[in-house]
């Protein structure tokens, strides 16, 4: 968003607070918002490629660094910021994260289409090591931005990341990325959350016993017809998607209650046994 859009971008966001790094790129390229009433912030450091500060929530008074990126998209560009990290790394005394739209990978798996040059992932992974941080667990979209073309010239690529050192771990161990699915935009929007929210939450399980009714092969078909665009690997993950919903129907309407139908004929079984033995008993 360009400098010139800050006021007009500002009237939506009422009661909140905006700090950017429009002093150092007329792009306005990171953006920070927040509501005093959930976090008192204290900026330690601007940048044309990150944004780093000091955090305290309100409420529970816990205390964090945290250093937004969003790096430049060429690998000359991108150098300084590595350094940058290192030496922010060397200077916390805390939990620490650091997040944002990195525009490199740091290893081929993460890119589908397009190439991605050893060049690129190696300064980045090695930043990453002597940073000492790692991913936090993650869940939902694998690759986090693609380039929006015709389906053979898509790119995708997970570049937004969500990384933190020990002293985080130790502190918020329950806290998880959640990539939600993409929108308009070629980014997918990341929600940090923590695990006891979800904690009753079931997983997704496959039973054998599905494939003796007689709706279940239609219902594969039914959903793996579907007409989706893309990368094979992208349509793959498209009808997996359709199909759980599908399968957990037909679980539901024809097994939902086998739990409890077994628990009865287990009882009945065991009353027969008994009757049983009381009769040759009796005979």
């Amino acid at each position: 968003m360009k400098s010139r859009s800050y006021a007009r971008a500002v009237n939506n966001f009422n009661n909140w607070c905006i700090s950017t790094n429009n002093g150092y790129h007329n792009s306005g390229r990171i953006w920070i918002l927040r509501d005093l009433k959930v976090f008192w912030i204290q900026f330690l450091e601007y940048n044309a490629q990150f944004i780093h500060m000091k955090v305290e929530a309100v409420v529970s008074r816990s205390v964090f660094y945290l250093t937004m990126i969003y790096a430049f998209n060429s690998i000359h560009d991108r150098a300084p910021l590595w350094d940058h990290l290192r030496r922010i790394a060397g200077m916390v005394d805390g939990p620490w994260a650091i997040t944002g739209d990195f525009n490199c990978v740091l290893s081929a798996t993460e890119r589908v289409g397009g190439n991605t040059p050893n060049a690129e992932i190696e300064p980045f992974r090695n930043c990453v090591i002597d940073c000492g941080v790692v991913d936090i667990p993650a869940i939902g979209s694998l690759f986090t931005w693609n380039n929006k073309q015709r389906p053979e010239d898509r790119i995708y690529s997970r570049i937004d990341i969500f990384m933190t050192n020990k002293a985080w771990s130790d502190h918020f161990p329950d806290l998880y990325a959640n990539f939600l699915p993409e929108g308009v935009l070629d980014h997918t929007p990341c929600l940090i959350s923590s695990s006891t929210q979800v904690q009753n939450a079931r997983s997704f399980k496959y039973y054998n016993m599905w494939e003796a009714s007689k709706e279940f092969l239609p219902t594969i078909k039914r959903c793996w017809s579907n007409s989706i665009q893309g990368t094979p690997l992208f349509r793959l993950t498209k009808n997996l998607k359709l199909l759980k919903p599908a399968l957990k129907a037909l679980n539901r309407e024809n097994y939902s209650d086998i739990e409890n139908s077994t628990s009865i004929m287990q009882r009945r079984v065991s009353e027969l046994q008994v009757v049983g033995t009381d009769w040759k008993r009796s005979y």
